[in-house]
């Protein structure tokens, strides 16, 4: 796999990025590991994550493959964070995903912009990650009216200088949010991370706002569920048509395809 550049920025990572958000759907963690093992042996040198998911599960997974893989470089974030406490276990975790389909409260994530929050959150995901530093610090799911966009700045800058992250910013699954955070206050970030799609084409108001796409991500799940027909290569070859500069986060859950989608990328 290719190593890319992200576009306004010196971080180099791979063309795909590994995405852990559903990643703790598979129950059984000898097979979350194999997976994830698998991507690294597939040249995935970025991984995705946050505390949010899987309840800070996914991070704790993750610390075992970055310790045997030092050149790996991560995204995690903060703001959006798992109800109940950190650090969950895996029968808390089912136990709230089980029950939460009738008690919604269970599985309601806490949204919370505050320094103090984030600073602790921080701390815990790189313990978490068996890190010194985070590649990546993204805020989850931004909603600008509620964000002191000085303090935040501020707050970045000092973790900068800390050697806490290198690179820092906003992700969010809808785009009318990162829209309002970037006309608002375009210091607030150096990475933007956007859902899109090959269709609906959601991340086009970073053109609009003289942005580049820099990551992008849910491109193979909205064309299967809109044109199950299509098969994977015809997607894939629409998503490099559509992100062909910056990374794109691919996420799945199965070894099979897993396998596919390597073998598409030695037949480019």
């Amino acid at each position: 796999m290719e190593k890319i550049i992200i576009p306004n920025t010196n971080f180099q990572c791979s063309k795909f990025i590994f995405g852990t958000g559903n990643l703790l759907n598979i129950l059984s963690k000898k097979k979350r590991l194999k997976l994830l093992n698998s991507a690294v042996d597939k040249n995935f040198s970025h991984f995705d994550t946050s505390p949010y998911y899987g309840f800070g599960q996914a991070e704790t997974n993750l610390r075992e493959i970055l310790k045997k893989n030092q050149n790996l470089t991560i995204t995690t974030k903060v703001s959006l964070y798992p109800p109940g406490r950190s650090n969950q276990s895996l029968l808390e975790m089912i136990f709230r995903k089980s029950f939460g389909k009738f008690l919604p409260f269970l599985v309601k994530p806490n949204i919370d912009f505050t320094i103090k929050k984030a600073n602790k959150s921080l701390e815990e995901s790189l313990k978490r990650l068996g890190r010194d530093c985070i590649d990546i610090l993204l805020i989850h799911e931004p909603i600008i009216e509620l964000i002191n966009t000085e303090e935040w700045k501020k707050w970045f800058g000092q973790l900068i200088k800390e050697g806490k992250i290198r690179y820092f910013g906003l992700s969010s699954l809808v785009a009318s949010r990162l829209e309002k955070c970037i006309v608002k206050d375009n210091k607030l970030f150096n990475i933007l991370q956007t859902l899109d799609s090959v269709d609906l084409m959601e991340a086009d108001f970073l053109k609009k706002n003289n942005f580049p796409l820099q990551i992008t991500h849910s491109y193979m799940a909205s064309s299967k569920k809109r044109y199950p027909e299509k098969s994977y290569k015809d997607i894939f070859n629409q998503i490099l048509k559509r992100n062909p500069d910056g990374a794109i986060i691919i996420s799945t859950r199965s070894q099979k395809h897993l396998t596919e989608f390597s073998n598409l990328l030695k037949n480019l």
